[in-house]
């Protein structure tokens, strides 16, 4: 359902409350395992976020105080058409990014 949002909606998905109230699950599966922006006269009141997503957000969280780069999961989604798929793009950039010397880094070295 589309409907105008007087505020910055952070996701793909809008659900009014009345809808979601009665149904959540319904609404989840038509986001496809997306957020989901539930709002109350055309304001988001709150995201609803499928489990496996705010599992990867919290070990985000956890990666970004520890401040080393012990991340497993990247959650970062890919957009826009390629003729790789997610996997062999995510694979590429990450050989790229080992193939990497301390001199080609600049200001952003890791220090040990």
């Amino acid at each position: 359902m589309r409907f105008v949002m007087l505020q910055k909606v952070m996701c793909d998905y809008t659900t009014p409350i009345s809808q979601f109230k009665s149904n959540p699950n319904a609404a989840m599966q038509e986001a496809k395992g997306e957020p989901v922006a539930v709002a109350a006269h055309n304001r988001v009141q709150f995201y609803a976020v499928p489990a496996d997503l705010f599992e990867q957000m919290v070990e985000f969280c956890e990666y970004a105080q520890r401040g080393t780069s012990e991340l497993k999961h990247g959650i970062a989604r890919f957009t826009g058409s390629t003729e790789k798929s997610i996997e062999e793009s995510a694979a590429s950039m990450t050989k790229r990014l080992a193939d990497i010397s301390d001199s080609d880094l600049g200001d952003f070295k890791e220090e040990k």
